[in-house]
């Protein structure tokens, strides 16, 4: 875990690790990938558009339409043009390809502090857990500047800091997580005889 920790703090430092935005700052859709992938712990570098930096070349060498804008160039060299964020996610893989047909132990709707705990707690036992989140991990603590009443943190922790180590965490025993995946409906069915403590419901 230290070495793949360091290992990533090294890729991060490095120039032209990560994604690479291109558009106008200000733009809605731009602002919305790059806080997508910020809170998923993805560096990120932004090519402005204005004026003559390397963004309007870019743009003018491929003959980008101004709506087909913002750009995102993946790390494997894929160009999405004005993408969604479920697009964003696939071309990183941040979300994995599920299986339908396969049943989990514990299933979790919502990636913030509570939902990774629950993660952790159940996987480090053994279970077989999938975590769903329709936006991104953390949740709102997750953009918080300063956490001081965490357990464990008495000098305090940053939101992003304290979510991105549950995260690992819950990726170390095991669980898996999907994001970004809208839940829609929950269906909870009963076996045909269910069992309380031993005795049968009465319906």
């Amino acid at each position: 875990m230290r070495a793949l920790i360091l290992r990533r703090v090294g890729l991060i430092a490095t120039a032209g690790a990560g994604s690479v935005l291109v558009g106008d700052p200000e733009s809605a859709s731009l602002r919305r990938i790059q806080r997508f992938l910020t809170l998923s712990g993805y560096p990120v570098e932004v090519l402005e558009t204005l004026g003559e930096g390397k963004g309007l070349a870019l743009v003018e060498r491929l003959g980008i339409l101004p709506q087909e804008l913002p750009l995102m160039l993946c790390p494997d060299g894929t160009v999405l043009r004005d993408p969604t964020t479920e697009e964003v996610a696939a071309c990183l893989g941040i979300t994995p390809e599920l299986d339908p047909t396969r049943l989990y132990d514990v299933a979790i709707v919502g990636a913030g502090p509570a939902g990774l705990a629950a993660a952790v707690y159940a996987a480090s036992e053994g279970l077989s857990v999938i975590v769903l989140d329709a936006k991104a991990r953390g949740g709102q603590a997750g953009t918080s500047s300063r956490i001081e009443n965490y357990l464990g943190f008495p000098t305090g922790i940053s939101g992003g800091a304290l979510t991105g180590r549950a995260f690992m965490q819950a990726l170390k025993f095991g669980a898996e997580v999907a994001i970004p995946v809208e839940v829609k409906r929950l269906e909870c069915g009963l076996p045909e005889e269910p069992m309380v403590l031993g005795r049968k419901l009465i319906n």
